[in-house]
């Protein structure tokens, strides 16, 4: 056995020991019909209050206080019919109890078994989830994969590979309608007759067009959320640059109607946005919006989104990986409100005035007409001079 093997040994049995069940203690009560029920309704308690689960049944073991006259020792016993929906163990001691004619009231100290791998897991949980379909078209796998690429590295969304699975609730796809770059050349070379000289005059224009038209599917709701067609044009070779531009204008349109852009105010006063990275950029401008009131459809009675009432324009100053610093460029700081919402703006700063020296004007010497002699001549005089006799 070679060292490299038994090194990959040992730190395979390192990562599976590092996963290696614990018990998490809850001080619990339960209130039921029998000591049982009682019992029951404080175990489904503990094990919500650590996994957020509940358990079907209520005793997977139980730790009875045992007496030997003097001492006090816990005796793990196991007790019948008990099973879990998904997490494992659940071990308990009755602390206090108390039963009387109508109902028993119980305090237990229970011990929920705990896989770290669940803690990871649950990290997830609020995230939402988004497979990406076929964009057919020219160029249509490319943009595909990298949108689901900027999904993936926004990190705000679980992004599924399996696009029948049950936990999906968003599905995108769309078509690329164009997806190419034209070529015309204009040749105006010519011969000067008189000397026979050739000139070479040809000129290469180029139009390279993307044109996207996408869907967001709400699965769960089996509605069409948002739909869009989307242009990008340039007068350069540049498609490979336009088909990136256009997969990140996909996704911006995407995460902006299920994932707006939140301002949270900290404690000192500081406004951050809750993204980062490379979709949000330094010198940005976003209009904050507060919202209102919540509306409802009269017929369907689903809800149809919130007013939302525009309080300042913001400015990105400092991006992290994670989010970013803003500062507040129109409108008041203080009636912008925790979790308010930011979209992007079509503000522009008002260009700086250029600063232009005045020269000093030049006093130029009087022009004064002589009398007499001299009455349709101009005489320059100085006043060191005289005019004498001539």
């Amino acid at each position: 056995m070679s060292k490299r093997f038994i090194l990959l040994f040992v730190a395979t049995v390192f990562s599976f020991g590092s996963f290696a069940a614990s018990y998490e203690k809850v001080l619990t009560t339960g209130q039921g019909d029998t000591l049982d029920q009682a019992i029951d309704v404080g175990l489904r308690r503990a094990v919500e209050q650590v996994s957020g689960v509940s358990i079907e049944s209520s005793r997977s073991s139980l730790l009875l206080s045992a007496s030997d006259g003097k001492t006090k020792q816990l005796v793990d016993v196991m007790a019948d019919g008990t099973t879990t929906y998904t997490r494992g163990d659940v071990k308990y001691r009755i602390l206090s109890e108390k039963c009387s004619n109508d109902a028993c009231k119980v305090r237990l100290e229970v011990r929920v078994k705990v896989d770290p791998r669940d803690k990871i897991k649950d990290l997830n949980a609020n995230r939402r989830t988004i497979a990406v379909g076929d964009f057919s078209g020219p160029k249509g796998t490319t943009i595909g994969k990298k949108v689901e690429e900027l999904l993936v590295q926004d990190r705000k969304f679980k992004v599924l590979n399996n696009k029948q699975d049950p936990s999906l609730q968003y599905f995108v796809y769309g078509k690329v309608i164009e997806a190419n770059t034209q070529k015309r050349v204009v040749d105006k070379s010519r011969k000067v007759e008189l000397t026979g000289e050739s000139i070479k005059d040809v000129k290469t224009y180029y139009d390279s067009k993307v044109l996207v038209e996408f869907k967001i599917l709400d699965v769960v709701h089996n509605q069409v959320k948002w739909s869009s067609t989307i242009p990008t044009t340039s007068s350069r070779n540049n498609l490979s640059l336009l088909i990136d531009i256009a997969s990140k204008k996909v996704f911006s349109q995407l995460k902006d109607n299920i994932y707006p852009l939140v301002v949270l105010v900290g404690d000192n006063g500081s406004l951050v946005l809750n993204s980062g990275g490379n979709t949000v950029k330094q010198g940005q401008y976003f209009d904050v919006f507060n919202l209102g009131e919540k509306f409802i459809d009269p017929v369907t009675k689903e809800s149809l989104g919130r007013d939302e009432i525009k309080v300042a324009t913001v400015k990105v100053t400092k991006v992290l990986p994670k989010l970013a610093y803003i500062s507040v460029v129109k409108g008041n700081t203080s009636e912008i409100k925790n979790h308010s919402i930011a979209r992007k703006s079509t503000y522009a700063a008002s260009p700086k005035k250029a600063t232009t020296k005045t020269k000093p004007k030049t006093v130029k010497p009087k022009e004064e007409k002589s009398v007499g002699l001299f009455s349709n001549h101009l005489i320059h005089r100085h006043p060191f001079h005289s005019i004498g006799c001539l």
